[in-house]
Parts: structure tokens; sequence; C-alpha cells
């Protein structure tokens, strides 16, 4: 029996044991739902903080149910290492780590680096390895295969495999989840694909099978770019529109009436999370080695780079109209999570919002059910306040920039002396409300 036979019997059984790399957003709620599914997995982090709440069956995840992180710790499914020692042991090998952008908006491969590094180190021969942190076309064959094929010794296609398979999470999402959210899956051989789609057929309910890892990089840097042009686009018409006195926001109910080639889209302070804001500049990265020009990705990447201060302006005009200077006036920000009911803050415009009208002089307070504390990009530390009638009356102006369930237009409307809404919460005309 080769090697391939031995580990798709082993799969076939649930006598695998899967590693999942970085334990955030995307890890966790995967290495779960391997674990109900009846396969051991361990889970590795280099944050002490994460591996002891884990242990501790204590949830860090929105989305993720804690009974059922519960269940897989009682039962011994899940266990949790910074030992990477432990990859050694491992059947598949899965890389969810973060893939931030550096100060030049160019991808920051050193989690990836380093995860690669400790799998060469450690990996046996016979295991898959795939990764999922989002990233650039190429980097699977070109970025990741030459470091584990160094550190390891191994061939791949012979000794192990390796694939890509891009994270598909939507925080706050009451419908779909890691286990029925289809998943895409390129790999370098077609062994490999057969391997991986059978491990990951454990753990979610529909895999989709592409012709390579670059076709599976090239698919998430699609639907997260589709989003930020369309998106940049209605923020764009939206500041048009308040120029021309007309309601952005009645213009897209009307159009979304058409029942064929139309897709609403709806404006707002900026894009925020991990991906939409992000994944342009990963292609514009790869792009620029094979001598192409993105316009189109670059402009609505610049829009949404605007949008904060544009919110900003927004909030000093409001102001100016009923006779203030945003200089030394109290400003309340509702919500400051990047979209509702969730508490992720990844990417927020709201935070940069937060630091321009700070520094313009404006005494910045905001409240928000899902944030107790936050840091600004600029450094700035603010602790959410209390929502109350009370705070919303002591503020100069309250600017509505994340529609949380929690804040209700009739009590914002009621108790604000000025409104700035973003979000298009307060639906009625009036004289204290501006809207985006």
């Amino acid at each position: 029996m080769n090697l391939k036979e031995q580990i798709l019997q082993k799969i076939d059984q649930s006598d695998i044991q899967v590693g999942i790399i970085g334990l955030g957003y995307v890890g966790l709620p995967l290495a779960v739902n391997f674990a109900l599914a009846g396969v051991r997995v361990v889970g590795f982090d280099k944050s002490e903080e994460k591996i002891s709440k884990i242990k501790s069956a204590e949830n860090y995840i929105g989305d993720l149910k804690d009974e059922e992180l519960e269940e897989v710790i009682a039962n011994g499914k899940l266990e949790v290492s910074s030992d990477y020692r432990e990859l050694a042991n491992c059947d598949a090998i899965l890389i969810c780590v973060p893939t931030p952008l550096d100060v030049f908006k160019k991808p920051e491969m050193k989690h990836i680096h380093e995860a690669c590094e400790e799998i060469g180190k450690y990996m046996k021969t016979g295991t898959f390895v795939c990764l999922e942190s989002t990233t650039y076309p190429t980097t699977t064959e070109h970025f990741i295969l030459p470091i584990l094929t160094e550190k390891s010794g191994l061939k791949e296609g012979a000794d192990f495999w390796l694939a890509f398979s891009p994270e598909r999470v939507d925080p706050g999402n009451k419908e779909y989840n890691t286990r029925n959210t289809p998943k895409v899956l390129g790999a370098l051989t077609n062994d490999g694909l057969e391997i991986g789609k059978a491990i990951y057929q454990k753990a979610i309910d529909s895999i989709h099978t592409v012709s390579s890892p670059r076709v599976a990089e090239m698919v998430k840097i699609l639907e997260n770019t589709y989003r930020l042009v369309n998106i940049s686009l209605v923020n764009e018409l939206a500041l048009l529109c308040g120029k021309m006195d007309i309601n952005i926001w009645e213009v897209i109910d009307a159009a979304n009436t058409k029942p064929y080639g139309f897709q609403a889209f709806y404006p707002g302070p900026g894009v925020g999370g991990h991906c939409i804001p992000l994944d342009p500049f990963y292609l514009e990265h790869i792009a620029k080695k094979f001598g192409f020009d993105l316009s189109m990705i670059h402009t609505a990447g610049h829009i949404n780079n605007m949008m904060a201060h544009r919110m900003t302006i927004k909030i000093t005009s409001a102001l100016n109209r009923h006779k203030k200077s945003i200089n030394g006036s109290k400003i309340l920000f509702l919500g400051i999570t990047y979209k509702p009911n969730i508490d992720d803050t990844r990417e927020s415009p709201t935070l940069k919002i937060m630091d321009e009208v700070a520094n313009k002089g404006g005494e910045v307070f905001y409240s928000d059910p899902y944030v107790d504390k936050t840091k600004t990009e600029g450094g700035l530390v603010f602790k959410s306040s209390s929502y109350s009638a009370d705070l919303l009356k002591e503020m100069d102006c309250v600017a509505i920039s994340t529609n949380h369930d929690q804040f209700e237009a009739d009590f914002i409307l009621e108790n604000s002396k000025l409104i700035v809404d973003l979000r298009n919460v307060i639906k009625d005309s009036s004289e204290k409300v501006y809207k985006l």
C-alpha cells in the first residue's frame, strides 16, 4: 500500500490527526468542526493567552458556540499547544495564520514563513499541507513549496502533498458558517487534490475543486475585490448624491426593484474587516511582477482609503451648520466594529475617523456593546461609554458609525442634538440629521 492509499484509508476510518496553525477567526472554528466530526485535532498558536483560554474551554470567537468548544475539549478531540514538535504526529497540517500588509501596503509574509519553517522541520512523510490564509496568486508554489522542500528534504507529490484552500469566514453571519459554506480547493497534484478533498469533507459539507492552487488563490482575491469595487462605487456615488441633495438610499432601494442585472451594495464610512480592504493590495503586488497595472482596483482602493477622511469632513460640516467647531466639541461614535452585531474591529474605518476627529481637537467618545475598550492606529486608547439618553444628550454630535441592533432610531433621534447617520439607521428626514 503506497502513501496515498495509506492516508486515504486513515481518512476513511477517521484515524487521522489534523494540525491547525493559527487559532483565530478561521483556525479555531475549523479545528472545532473537525473535532466535532470525530477527528483528532491539535491546534497551534504562539499566543499563550489563546492556548490557556482554549484549554479552559473559554471561547473568544463570536461565531463559535460555547457548548461546541466545551464538548471537544472535554472529550479530548481538540488539544492545543505552542510546541510545534507535535506536528510530527499530524497527517494533515492547515495554515490559518494572519497575512497583514506592511506600512507600504505590501503583503507581510513573516507569519506564513515562520509556519512553513516549523512544518518543514517536523512534518513526517505522507503529510498533506494546505494554506488557508489570504494571499496573492502563486504563493503556494513559489513561496511555500521551496521552504517546505528545503526544510524537510522531502519531495512534493511523492513524500507530501501541498494545496491552497481560501478561508471563507463572514463574522456575524447567522446562516453560513464553517461547515455549510462551500470550500474551494486547489492542489499541486491530482493525488493531493483527492487527499485534500477527503480530509476537508470530514468538517465541511461541500468541496469545490479547481485545477491549481493559483486558481484557488485568485478565487479569494476575486470574491473580495468584487465587493470592494462595488462598495467603492456606491460610496463615491453617495458623496456625489450628498452634494446634489439626492438620497442615495432611496436610489439604491429603487434600483433594487429591478429583478435582473442589479445587485444592491450600500454605502458606509469605509470597508473594514481583514479581507476586503486588504485583498486588492495582494493582487496589485503580484500584478506588478507581471508588468500589469490594475487601474480599476487601484482606484477602488483609493476611494475606500479616503472614506474615513470624507466622514470627518461630513462631521465637521454638520457641526459648522449648527454654529459649532469640531475643536472642543463632544462627538460620540455609536459602534466601532466594521459591521453590525459582532466584536471585530479589524480595519474598522470608524477607528480612523476617531483618530482624525481627535487630531482636529474633538473630544471623542464611543459606545459599543461588543467592544469594551479599543486602541486606534494613532495610538489613542478609548473605553466604551454606557449607552443611555443622558450620554446622547451630553454630546454635541452623535455619529452612527455601526448599525448594531441595540441602536434604535427613535431613541437616538429623541435624545440627540445633532446626528451624522453613516448607516441609514434613521429613515425619516430631520433638520438635525445629516446622512451619508
